[in-house]
């Protein structure tokens, strides 16, 4: 992976509990899926996300939601 996009503060990440994460994927070839996640952070998010493909390119989070 050659770069990773955060768009999240550090107060939602220092919330160390389980949240759902929209991570868009992108590849080296143009394609874009998006995955829905669960993690404790963003990073870990765009990790997993990333994890189920070959040849990424980048990872973006596209949306959180943290829970009540």
């Amino acid at each position: 992976m050659t770069y990773v996009s955060n768009i999240f503060n550090s107060s939602l990440n220092s919330n160390r509990k389980l949240k759902y994460f929209s991570v868009e994927v992108i590849t080296f070839d143009g394609e874009s899926f998006i995955e829905e996640v669960e993690a404790r952070s963003a990073e870990e998010a765009q990790e997993i996300a990333a994890s189920g493909y070959e040849n990424v390119d980048y990872t973006m989070v596209q949306g959180c939601f943290a829970g009540w």
